[in-house]
């Protein structure tokens, strides 16, 4: 009766830390949802009025941007190229480039305590000297809690151009920032070693049936390169079996694990060899994908997929 008394008492304590865990709630979780959003509408503000505080309070420093290539100094990028504009505003210049519009769909945010998964379509309406051009990304972030603060940690998108897309060069604060295509902030070995595990333990399982369930949150979403937005994990989980080097018709590389506290990323390219009677292989695909941390076991709450030809 002592011993079925003491598993009761154990059981309880552990629903007890698993409730306060997962419900921490409504309210809370409401009001980072909103914090996340406001955020958000403030960011999209400044790339029309090229006012650069609102990108310097959300972006973390290291921030990593995706359009297809992995960029770890993407902050730094985008910070100039705003700030050159500005510099031209202000001595009465016309910008030959311009940002008419910037704005989402309601993004739909999911918390996870101090870390969120936020996926979008953004859409901005744009200008080059005379043409226009209203482009869309579907994009997939990860968000991060720094103090009272939410920030942005990783942005992938994925492009949909306006038809016809007009010519535009590139920026000229962009050419002269230095692209870093290598990290070296928020690198944990640790950390690599339990994800490469838990990768590990899913290729074990194989792809070809619902595998590992358990490793991934409930509400796992996927973002494959033609902007589908799914729970599918099925492309992912191929990707993940792909080897590293060139033995076969695909490998991969640009491996990197990132790590921020109770949340991970991790990013590759599947690359492929031009089969025989092909001049080039498929386009390069970037995969990132996102991990939380949930009573103490990383499990994957997101992937995002986009391709780019080199």
């Amino acid at each position: 009766m002592k011993l079925v008394a003491e598993r009761i008492i154990v059981f309880l304590l552990l629903s007890v830390t698993a409730y306060s865990q997962f419900t921490k709630t409504s309210t809370e979780r409401a009001d980072d949802i909103a914090a996340i959003r406001q955020a958000i509408s403030e960011v999209e503000r400044s790339f029309v009025s090229r006012e650069t505080s609102a990108i310097e309070k959300t972006y973390i420093d290291g921030y990593v941007g995706i359009k297809g290539k992995i960029v770890y100094n993407a902050r730094d990028q985008l910070l100039a190229m705003i700030r050159w504009d500005a510099a031209a505003i202000k001595a009465g210049k016309r910008l030959d480039f311009e940002t008419l519009s910037y704005e989402s769909d309601i993004p739909f945010v999911t918390v996870y305590d101090d870390a969120a998964i936020v996926t979008s379509l953004k859409k901005n309406l744009w200008r080059y000297k005379d043409d226009k051009c209203l482009s869309k990304y579907q994009s997939t972030e990860l968000w991060i809690k720094v103090g009272l603060d939410w920030k942005v940690a990783v942005g992938h998108m994925t492009a949909i151009p306006c038809d016809p897309l007009p010519w535009l060069p590139p920026h000229p604060a962009v050419v002269e920032a230095r692209t870093v295509t290598r990290p070296s902030k928020y690198l944990s070995p640790t950390v690599e070693t339990e994800l490469r595990e838990l990768i590990s333990k899913l290729n074990e399982g194989g792809i070809l049936r619902d595998s590992g369930s358990d490793m991934f949150t409930t509400d796992f979403t996927s973002t494959g390169s033609n902007n589908d937005v799914t729970s599918d994990r099925t492309s992912l989980l191929a990707a993940l079996r792909t080897p590293t080097g060139r033995g076969g018709e695909r490998y991969k590389d640009d491996e990197a694990f990132l790590s921020y506290g109770n949340s991970a990323a991790y990013f590759f390219r599947v690359r492929s060899i031009a089969r025989a009677g092909e001049s080039k292989p498929e386009p390069p695909v970037t995969f990132s994908v996102y991990f939380v941390k949930q009573l103490g076991s990383w499990k994957i709450a997101a992937s995002h997929a986009s391709s780019l030809q080199d």
